[in-house]
């Protein structure tokens, strides 16, 4: 089942390692981030340990981090180098979208919209170089406070496909929009060391059970994000069938999946896993 950033960064992930913004006497680094990143991983890319990262950011569950998250980790001269000030490149890849490009560097999307001549976010183009407006070297950071919230996803596109499989197998948009933003935050490219894929992480297992068994036809959840949130829609339908259409229940179910719900089994990870995703639809998406 889909396990919330739980996964080594793949090759690609690690091409694509955002840049830091450092700071100047601490010599603290600030990291964005993005989907595929784990508190191990990101130590090691650091050179600190976990427990550092944790007390440094007063994580309260370390496998629990979301795309766009800012975190604190102690800088040096190992620290990854820090965006010039006159700005960088970057070349679009496909699934990108112009608010995880500005998660990814740290940069706000209108400066990359002004710096650009982007009159549009949702229409950009792969392949094409874009400028990332550079960042003067920051003031001290200031503590992060404990609780992290994952930003809110802009992609009217993804949010379109959202609201017609949603609608089309009954389940609540607002609830597959949170889903979504704690698993991937909508970015159709996130790949985890256990290849659950795209927008909704659906795990090579489901989706050939999908396939086989319930839709009855081949679909495309590693490349198209139809498919992989029609996919992942369809998945919340049949837990909350299965759950009595307990919204709790289902989302723990498409956490750890569905036997040790049933058992009355729940990891503690679970339990963040899901008191997160229902603060994100309230907050984002409330009603």
């Amino acid at each position: 089942m889909p396990r919330l950033l739980r996964f080594a960064a793949s090759a690609a992930v690690s091409l694509l390692l955002p840049l830091a913004i450092v700071s100047g006497a601490s010599a603290q680094v600030r990291h964005v981030v993005v989907p595929g990143d784990t508190l191990s991983y990101l130590a090691q890319v650091y050179a600190t340990t976990i427990a550092e990262v944790v007390d440094l950011n007063n994580i309260s569950n370390p496998n629990l981090i979301f795309p766009g998250q800012e975190l604190l980790f102690p800088g040096g001269d190992d620290s990854p180098a820090p965006a010039a000030n006159g700005g960088d490149s970057y070349t679009i890849q496909p699934g990108d979208t112009l608010s995880w490009i500005a998660n990814h560097f740290g940069v706000p999307m209108d400066q990359i919209q002004q710096a650009n001549g982007i009159d549009n976010p949702s229409l950009i183009i792969a392949g094409h170089t874009i400028t990332i407006p550079g960042l003067a070297p920051a003031a001290t950071p200031a503590p992060l406070p404990k609780l992290q919230f994952p930003p809110k996803p802009y992609d009217p596109e993804i949010e379109a496909i959202i609201e017609e499989m949603a609608a089309a197998y009954g389940v609540s948009p607002n609830l597959v929009k949170a889903v979504a933003t704690i698993e991937s935050g909508w970015y159709q490219g996130a790949v985890s060391s256990t290849d659950a894929r795209g927008v909704m992480q659906i795990m090579p297992g489901t989706a050939l059970w999908l396939e086989t068994d319930v839709f009855g036809y081949e679909l495309y959840e590693d490349t198209s994000a139809y498919d992989n949130i029609k996919m992942g829609a369809k998945y919340l339908q049949i837990l909350l069938d299965a759950t009595g259409g307990n919204e709790r229940l289902a989302v723990a179910s498409y956490y750890q999946g569905l036997s040790p719900t049933q058992d009355g089994v729940f990891y503690p990870d679970t339990m963040d896993y899901v008191d997160m995703i229902f603060r994100v639809r309230d907050t984002y998406w409330p009603g």
